[in-house]
Order: structure tokens, then C-alpha cells, then sequence
């Protein structure tokens, strides 16, 4: 088995997991990539989820049954960019905007501007989500 290419933003497991046949082992995601990712396993969590974890999770799957008004979407914009930090310490949250692409058809995206904090590189991750999921119900 080759060694693996040590990173000091980490290394871990790709999300979703897959695994290399030749190699007999786990894909591995690392540097921006792995931080990318754990963004995405963060947003995609709801509180209570993790069964020894109960506080790790995301706030917008809490707020999926209230009104999209301006002042919800503020007070989302101002928590996720105050939690985000508490489980993803290797970046430096700069802004988090909330957009409504289309109400009707149930999707939200959250834009998250961030900077890594070891290597001053900044980069963002939008990621959508669906209020309307798995209710296409033909009219």
C-alpha cells in the first residue's frame, strides 16, 4: 500500500465514501478538498442526528417549515456564520449570504465565503437546499 500524502489541513475519508478496487483501500479527500466536504456532511446534518454528537448539525433543516421572509433568512445568514466555526475550525467564515433561487420550486442556496486559515487561500461553497424534496407530486 503506498503511503498517503501528508496534509497539515488533514486527510480523510471522500464523501461520499468510495473505495479504490486496485488499491483495496478508502478514496481519500484532503487539504481543500477534505474541508470542502466536511462543509457539506455540516450542512447536510440535522441536529440529533449523530447519536454521540447530539449538539453537531445544521440549523436550516430546523427553520424548513417557516417563512422564507427576509428577516428568517437574515437570522440564518447570522448563525451560520457564527456555528460554522465551532465544527469546521480550519477556515475563517468571512460571509454567508442566503439566496432564493426559485420559492416555487422549494430551493435555497447558501453561499459560504471562507478563507483557510493555514494557507490564506480563500475559496466559497454554495450549497442547495430543497424544502420540496421528495414531495414531486404531479398535479
Amino acid at each position: 500500500m503506498e503511503e498517503q500524502e501528508k496534509s497539515f489541513l488533514g486527510v480523510g475519508w471522500s464523501f461520499p465514501p468510495s473505495f479504490n478496487k486496485q488499491r483495496g483501500d478508502v478514496e481519500m479527500a484532503s487539504e481543500n478538498q477534505d474541508i470542502k466536504e466536511s462543509l457539506e456532511i455540516y450542512f447536510s446534518t440535522r441536529f440529533g442526528e449523530r447519536v454521540m454528537r447530539s449538539n453537531y448539525g445544521c440549523i436550516i433543516h430546523e427553520l424548513a417549515f417557516q417563512s422564507s421572509n427576509s428577516n428568517v433568512l437574515k437570522s440564518v445568514e447570522v448563525s451560520l456564520k457564527n456555528t460554522i466555526r465551532n465544527f469546521e475550525p480550519r477556515i475563517i467564515v468571512h460571509n454567508v449570504r442566503v439566496k432564493r433561487l426559485n420559492i416555487d420550486d422549494g430551493i435555497i442556496n447558501f453561499i459560504v465565503n471562507y478563507e483557510i486559515q493555514s494557507t490564506n487561500v480563500r475559496d466559497n461553497i454554495v450549497f442547495p437546499y430543497y424544502i420540496n424534496e421528495g414531495t414531486n407530486i404531479k398535479q
